[in-house]
Parts: C-alpha cells; sequence; structure tokens
C-alpha cells in the first residue's frame, strides 16, 4: 500500500482509506476520519472543540484552529461571581470558540471530493449507531456533569449508539456549507443555547473567529527535520528536548541510563514550556537561544485530558492532526438539538493575572495539542493524545525509531513513562511496570496516562502503528459498514 491512514478507532480509519480509495487525496482522508471520529469518540473530542495539524503539501506549514476566549470571558466577570478558579465543567468553563469546524474549511478547499462525501461514513455512523468500545461505556458512565442535553444523547447507552442530532448538524454543514457553523443555522443555536444556559459565547464571537495557518517550529535530530506546532501549542517543547538529547549517545547507552538521561533533560524543556508557550509570546530565530531558567513550577496539580491524534499518507502529502474537547466529553455542555458538546479549554487559563496565560478575552490559552512530521533516512507522521504528557510520548517514540531503530508499530507499543505536570506545577514520573525502571513510580502496564499514539513511516514501505492503549486495535462492525 502506498498510502495509509492511522486513527485512535478502526471505523474513522476504515472511512479515511475508503475516501482516497475513492480517488481522494489526503484532506479527503482527513475530512472523512475527522468528522468520523467527532461520532465514534465523543469522549475525546468533539464539533465542540479544536484541531491542531502540521501538513507536509509541498511546504510544510502549520494549522492552529484552536478558539480564544469569547468577549464576554474575563477575570473581572469570575471574581465579581466569587470564582477563585474557572470552573472545569458546565456553561462557564465553555467559553473557548469551537475551531475544529473552521479548520475542515481549510481542508475543504484542497480536498477533490464534496463536503457530503466526505461526511458520509460520519453521517451514517451517527444516524445509525454503532457498537462503543469499552473505553467509550467506560467513560459515559463515569461522566457525571453532563446537562440534560447531554444527558439526553449518551446515559443509558451500553450496546449501540446513536447520536442523531448529531448527524443531523452533520448533514447541515455538508448541505448548507462550513460557514453555517459561524455565521448561519448552527451558529445561532449555539447563541441561543448559550443565553438559555448563562454560558459566554454569542454570534459575534462565532463570527469574528478564524483559524491560523503558521509556519512550524522546526529543529534538527541526528539528521531528521522535525516539524511542529509553535505556540500557543506546547510543540515547541519537544524541539527544545530534542535538541539537547542530540548532545547524548542514546543508542550506546544501558536501559536505565537511557530513562535517566530522557528524564533529566526533560525537566529543562518542561521549564521552557512553562515560560515561553503563551498567546503573544516572541520567540527567538533560534531556538537555540531558548534555555531553561530554573524556576520554581509550583505545586498545581494537573488534569490528564482526553484527545484523539491521526496521521495521514496519501502517496505525497502528509498529514498529522489532532483534535480535542479537553478534558473527556469536555464541559458536560451539550447546545440543545445539535449533538454538540462543547469544549472546557478554558478551563486551562488562570484568574491570576500576573501569569502569562491569565484569562483575556480573544486571548488563547496554552494548548496541549501539538502534532509531528518528521523528513530523514524516512518520513514520520505521528500524534498522541494525552494532554501535558503529550512531548514526552513523541519524544519516546521518535527516540524508539530514530536512534535505536524500532519500527513504527513497535516504537508506540514499547512501555512508556509520563510525568503529568501542567505548566502550573509539577509531578511524579510514573512508568509502566513492564519498563523496569528505578527511582520513578510503576504503573500497570498499557496505562492511559501514557497517551494513545498513531504513526506512519514512508519508506520503501508506508507503514502504520497504532496504540494498544487505545481503540485503534478493535475490529468489529467493519462488516456492518464496509462489506
Amino acid at each position: 500500500m502506498k498510502y495509509n491512514v492511522a486513527t485512535s478507532h478502526p471505523l474513522s480509519t476504515m472511512a479515511g482509506l475508503e475516501a482516497m480509495e475513492k480517488g481522494g487525496n489526503a484532506y479527503d482522508a482527513m475530512l472523512a476520519a475527522s468528522s468520523a471520529l467527532v461520532v465514534v469518540q465523543p469522549h475525546l473530542n468533539g464539533l465542540g472543540g479544536d484541531l491542531f495539524a502540521t501538513i507536509k503539501d509541498n511546504k510544510y506549514y502549520c494549522i492552529n484552529s484552536s478558539g480564544y476566549a469569547a468577549e464576554m470571558a474575563n477575570i473581572d466577570f469570575y471574581s465579581k461571581n466569587d470564582y477563585k478558579e474557572i470552573p472545569k465543567h458546565g456553561p462557564l468553563s465553555s467559553f473557548s470558540i469551537p475551531g475544529l469546524v473552521a479548520s475542515w474549511k481549510i481542508a475543504s478547499e484542497k480536498s477533490t471530493m464534496g463536503i457530503d462525501e466526505n461526511f458520509k461514513r460520519a453521517i451514517q455512523f451517527a444516524k445509525e449507531g454503532f457498537g462503543p468500545s469499552r473505553k467509550l461505556t467506560k467513560a459515559i458512565k463515569n461522566f457525571s456533569y453532563g446537562d440534560d442535553d447531554f444527558n439526553e444523547i449518551y446515559k443509558d447507552t451500553d450496546a449501540w449508539l446513536t447520536q442523531k442530532s448529531l448527524g443531523k448538524t452533520l448533514e447541515t454543514l455538508a448541505k448548507e456549507g462550513l460557514g453555517s457553523f459561524y455565521t448561519g443555522c448552527i451558529a445561532e443555536k449555539i447563541d441561543a443555547d448559550m443565553k438559555e444556559k448563562g454560558g459566554l459565547i454569542r454570534k459575534k464571537d462565532l463570527i469574528e473567529f478564524k483559524p491560523e495557518i503558521l509556519e512550524p517550529v522546526k529543529v534538527n535530530y541526528r539528521g531528521y527535520d522535525i516539524y511542529t506546532n509553535p505556540p500557543v501549542s506546547q510543540g515547541l517543547t519537544a524541539s527544545v528536548w530534542l535538541r539537547d538529547l542530540n548532545s547524548y549517545d542514546l543508542a550506546g547507552m544501558e536501559h536505565q541510563q537511557y530513562y535517566d538521561t530522557l528524564i533529566k533533560t526533560m525537566y529543562g524543556a518542561y521549564n521552557i514550556r512553562r515560560n515561553h508557550i503563551y498567546d503573544g509570546v516572541k520567540l527567538p530565530d533560534n531556538i537555540n537561544d531558548l534555555k531553561p531558567d530554573g524556576t520554581d513550577p509550583g505545586n498545581s496539580t494537573s488534569n490528564l485530558s482526553d484527545t484523539t491524534a491521526y496521521s495521514i499518507f496519501d502517496g505525497n502529502i502528509e498529514i498529522s492532526a489532532i483534535q480535542s474537547n479537553y478534558m473527556g466529553f469536555g464541559s458536560g455542555h451539550s447546545i440543545k438539538g445539535t449533538g454538540i458538546n462543547m469544549n472546557n479549554r478554558g478551563s486551562y487559563f488562570t484568574l491570576d493575572r500576573e501569569n502569562k496565560n491569565h484569562l483575556e478575552p480573544h486571548k488563547k490559552t496554552f494548548h496541549t495539542l501539538m502534532s509531528i512530521l518528521a523528513s530523514g533516512k524516512k518520513d514520520i507522521i505521528l500524534g498522541s493524545m494525552g494532554g501535558d504528557v503529550q512531548p514526552q510520548v513523541n519524544v519516546q517514540i521518535l527516540s524508539r525509531l530514530i536512534d535505536l531503530g524500532a519500527n513504527i508499530e513497535d516504537a508506540i507499543a514499547y512501555p512508556r513513562f509520563a510525568y503529568p505536570a501542567s505548566i502550573y506545577g509539577t509531578a511524579k514520573v510514573y512508568y509502566e511496570s513492564t519498563l523496569r525502571l528505578n527511582h520513578y513510580e510503576p504503573v500497570d502496564d498499557l496505562n492511559d496516562m501514557m497517551g494513545h499514539a498513531q504513526g506512519i513511516t514512508v519508506d520503501s514501505e508506508v507503514e502504520a502503528g497504532v496504540d494498544p492503549r487505545g481503540d485503534g486495535l478493535l475490529h468489529y462492525m467493519k462488516e456492518k459498514y464496509f462489506k
């Protein structure tokens, strides 16, 4: 196979592959896979969430389609209402403008098939239903923050999940255009629901939102050019970490020394992350000029977030993309009659005016989403969910591929460590027990803390790797939809 798709759910993967089998390009596959993920993994992403991507299409470029804070979202509002921090759930956590659909507009302008064709499978999965994975069923049972509109869709779901209102919204986007989300009938429904439930987004916020197309951050690692998203994405963290790892002969180290080296260099990269990734930052022209300053990270705990990443190659174009509602289903605030679950990404802001990531209207929060492309002896298309640990997942996989010569499947499946620290605090280092490390905290193997990664390598063969920690290896329902 000279093209491939790797996502964290088999129905999404098959939808993306089908788009290319019908003659579509990587952007068609992106639209098909991305829209399918909204349906089959609502606990990881949704129409109310964000997207970041790194793309090779003659040249390299990045998409930042994360939302900024609504005009009404400001520190004074929360202070006057006696909030010491931004709520994690509910309508006062859902003030970050959804960016996913705006990113689809960028892809649609470069695709070869119509939106109706690319959304065909997603609409089918939503209206006819599918068998939810074990992880999705567990997530539904454990999510206690949903409003009535959310619970009407998801509660008491076990063997079969239909999302008819979501299917209708996808049909509307296909029929009336993706812009209807921001300027048309869908925007009006979001506006009305926000007013009814005490939320802060208004139609004016939606109309004014635009995604960004940006130059990637680039670093050379042992002959590979590594491209990732610039701030507000935390991709820079992986770049400066790889920059520093160039000084070590990792391939020549024994097991414990190898991991000790990865971890000790990680702390400096995370210090740079805390101080240099925020909306409005001015980075030096050369990332070699970024140095850790040793400041204390504090002791605030991190919230693990749920996300879904995917990789696409059509024989020419490479796409690494990732989309999310932040914490699981997001805010638990669903827009009535639409199936849109609003993100709670804005809760990553702080109300501390002295912090660089403090809340302001039209400001974007520090963002955990990042995507990776690498070019050297082979090309690597890589991404992972995992919130604050995403740089760690990507760097560990890249090192296994580049330093240790693993293939993509083994590099993704191999046991990992995680340091789940937010930009506001520190954390312990955990490792999957099979890794057998000293000094750190063991956890069970195939642990969700370690993220779920997907990737493709392009050499004489095009190979895909899917993480056994996620749903991507489940092979069910193929015969129902893909005969």
